[in-house]
């Protein structure tokens, strides 16, 4: 199944989002952050979605969020703001969360190790949670920057060892570590999957075909995957062409 995801959508009233996304689209993940954040939609999806044949899943808020941060302040508020997320997509009927993993603050640039046991412990609460509600939810790879975590299969599967977490791969991000065939490995832990494509430099959310992945290719290696493919786009309109490539590569893998 194709479903789409965008922060272009949270910017939109929820009744205009709802009903465009429906207009083509099976599924919708959710950015739950900006007008879309799940506390400021939860009375309109409980009245509209009834009337909706869509399914969803819910990305987790990203921005100003750092699930490993040093100072145990902002690493609480940050967390804080990733359990509501889970919470409220439970009261929601919403059982798939994606979330990412921390990020290297300047001082953590100094003392990795201290982010990632930060980050660990912070995914060892998610996972508590996810666990009494429920809910699935997914770790994603991050793509190539000085301040990611995770980027490769090595660490992603570290950070989640011992949990009830999956993993959300996220193609565009591998194609910008040069890494999509180390993830063959761990194909087995895939619950969701980000679709986009970029030159390999950089993490741009192009129209896929725009840029270098060979998406037929991969799409084939990672079989068997049965969960969705989230077309990942900065803007919705450009979310459609991509869905028609990508409705045609499945279509040949048929």
């Amino acid at each position: 199944m194709i479903a789409v995801s965008s922060p272009h959508l949270s910017h939109w009233e929820f009744p205009l989002a709802i009903a465009k996304v429906a207009e083509h689209y099976q599924a919708w993940e959710i950015v739950a952050e900006g007008r879309h954040s799940l506390a400021a939609i939860k009375p309109a999806f409980l009245e509209l979605s009834p009337s909706y044949d869509l399914e969803w899943s819910v990305h987790a808020p990203l921005s100003d969020v750092n699930i490993g941060a040093l100072t145990p302040r902002m690493r609480q508020a940050a967390l804080d703001e990733v359990l509501e997320c889970l919470r409220l997509a439970h009261a929601m009927g919403i059982d798939l969360v994606t979330v990412h993993p921390g990020l290297l603050s300047p001082l953590a640039a100094l003392d990795r190790e201290a982010a990632v046991r930060a980050t660990l412990a912070s995914l060892r609460a998610i996972d508590a949670a996810r666990e009494d509600l429920g809910l699935r939810v997914a770790l994603e790879n991050m793509p190539e920057m000085p301040a990611a975590l995770a980027k490769g299969p090595e660490e992603l599967t570290r950070l989640i060892e011992g949990t009830g977490l999956g993993v959300c791969f996220d193609i565009g991000h591998a194609n910008t570590v040069g890494n999509i065939p180390a993830f063959l490995s761990i194909k087995d832990r895939f619950i969701n999957m980000h679709v986009h494509d970029n030159c390999g430099d950089r993490d741009r959310h192009l129209v896929i075909g725009e840029g270098s992945i060979d998406l037929g290719r991969w799409l084939r290696a990672f079989r068997p995957y049965g969960g969705r493919y989230v077309i990942e786009a900065r803007e919705f309109d450009r979310s459609l062409v991509s869905k028609g490539r990508l409705e045609a590569i499945l279509a040949s893998m048929e």
